[in-house]
C-alpha cells in the first residue's frame, strides 16, 4: 500500500534525497536564467547535457508564494550561454501543508519504506483542452491510489523512487510526455473529434483500483515506473527491423503501433501489473483498436507484461483464443541500476 507522506520533517528528508540524487546524476551547469510566463530568475542548474534534462530547486516561503513549497523545475537544456531556459514541468511539493493545489507529492510504500515521487497529472498551459483528463488520455499515464488518512485517497502518477539511481531517467520521460502533450495542444491534436471522444470515454469509465498480493507489491510498484521505458525499448527494437514502408509510432489510444503503407499491421499494449482489471482493460484495448483500425487488414496484437509472474490460466487461455500474442520483459541489473530487458517472443 502507498501512503501519503504528510509530515513536514519527512517531506524535508524526501526532498533532500530527491535533490542529492539528481545533483549526483546530472552535471552542475552553474547559474542560468530561467524564464516563465510571469518573469524570470537566476538559479543554479543541473543538466545531463544539451537537449537533455535540466533541473533546479528552491524552497519557496509564504513571502514568495501563497502556498509554501519545494520548487522543482525541469526542462530541456540549451547549452548556449545567455539563452534563458524554459520550464517544461514543475513537480512542486507543498512544504508546510498537504493541499491538493500543488501537483507534486511524496508517497511511501508501507511494506518496504521506499519513498516515491508522484504527480497528480494536473498539467496547466492556458490552452483549451489542456487539463488532467486530457493529459492522462494523451500520455496514457496510469494513476495509482495513495492512502492519505480517514479513508481518503489521492491519485497520482508514480514517477520513481527518490533514491533510485535512474530517477533522472524517469523524470526525463515524464518531462518529455508533458512536452508532447503541450505540443499536441498547439498543433490542434487535442481538438480533433477522435481525441474528444477518447476523453469522453475516459470520463465515462474510470476503473477503481484493486489490491495486489502482498508478495508482489514491491515488484508491482517498481515496474510501474518503467512503463515508458518498456514502450521505448519496444519502439527501438521494432524500428530496427522495420521494412520499407513501415512506420513505428504511438498515439493516445495504443502504446505502440506499426503501419505499413498507411495501414495498421501491429498494435502493442504494455501493462506492468497483473491485476485482473488492468488485464481486462488491456484485452479490451487490443480488440477494440485492432477492429477499429483493421479495414479488412490483418492486425497482430501484442500484450506486453512483466516476467515476474504468470498470467492466470483462464486469462492466458482466453488471450490465446483471441489471437493475442504475449511478450514479456524484466528488470535486470542491481537494485540501484535497473534496465529493461525485452524477452524473445
Amino acid at each position: 500500500m502507498l501512503t501519503y507522506v504528510s509530515a513536514k520533517n519527512e517531506k524535508k528528508v524526501a526532498q533532500a534525497q530527491l535533490e542529492d540524487n539528481l545533483k549526483s546524476a546530472l552535471g552542475d551547469k552553474g547559474i542560468r536564467n530561467i524564464g516563465f510566463p510571469s518573469g524570470n530568475l537566476d538559479s543554479r542548474v543541473f543538466a545531463a547535457g544539451h537537449d537533455k534534462l535540466w533541473c533546479t530547486f528552491r524552497q519557496l516561503s509564504q513571502k514568495d508564494v501563497r502556498i509554501p513549497r519545494y520548487w522543482n523545475a525541469f526542462g530541456t537544456f540549451d547549452a548556449k550561454n545567455g539563452q534563458a531556459l524554459t520550464i517544461n514541468l514543475e513537480i512542486n511539493i507543498a512544504s508546510d501543508s498537504n493541499t491538493e493545489q500543488v501537483a507534486g507529492f511524496f508517497a511511501r510504500d508501507s511494506e518496504t519504506g521506499a519513498v516515491f515521487l508522484m504527480h497528480t497529472g494536473k498539467i496547466g498551459g492556458g490552452r483549451p483542452g489542456v487539463g488532467k483528463v486530457a493529459f492522462l488520455v494523451q500520455s496514457k499515464a496510469t494513476l495509482i491510489s495513495v492512502d492519505v488518512e480517514n479513508n481518503v485517497a489521492r491519485d497520482g502518477i508514480l514517477i520513481g523512487r527518490v533514491d533510485d539511481s535512474y530517477l533522472s531517467g524517469h523524470i526525463w520521460r515524464f518531462v518529455q510526455s508533458v512536452k508532447r502533450f503541450k505540443d499536441a495542444a498547439v498543433t490542434g491534436e487535442l481538438s480533433t473529434q477522435e481525441f474528444k471522444d477518447a476523453v469522453t470515454d475516459f470520463e465515462r469509465y474510470n476503473p477503481e483500483f484493486s489490491g495486489v498480493k502482498k508478495g508482489s507489491r514491491k515488484r508491482t510498484l517498481e515496474y510501474d515506473s518503467y512503463h515508458g521505458d518498456v514502450v521505448h525499448q519496444l519502439f527501438e527494437e521494432r524500428s530496427a527491423r522495420a521494412s520499407k514502408g513501415e512506420i513505428v509510432a504511438n498515439d493516445s489510444l495504443v502504446d505502440l503501433k506499426v503501419k505499413n503503407n498507411g495501414h495498421v499491421t501491429e498494435i502493442y499494449e504494455v501493462k506492468t501489473s497483473f491485476q485482473r482489471q488492468i488485464l481486462y482493460t488491456a484485452i479490451g484495448q487490443l480488440l477494440t483498436h485492432s477492429i477499429t483500425a483493421a479495414k479488412n487488414q490483418p492486425i497482430t496484437k501484442f500484450l506486453v507484461v512483466p516476467d515476474y509472474e504468470q498470467l492466470p490460466s483462464d486469462l492466458f487461455n482466453a488471450i490465446n483464443r483471441l489471437g493475442i500474442q504475449i511478450r514479456k520483459f524484466k528488470l535486470v541489473g542491481s537494485p540501484k541500476n535497473r534496465i529493461i530487458e525485452l524477452l524473445p517472443p
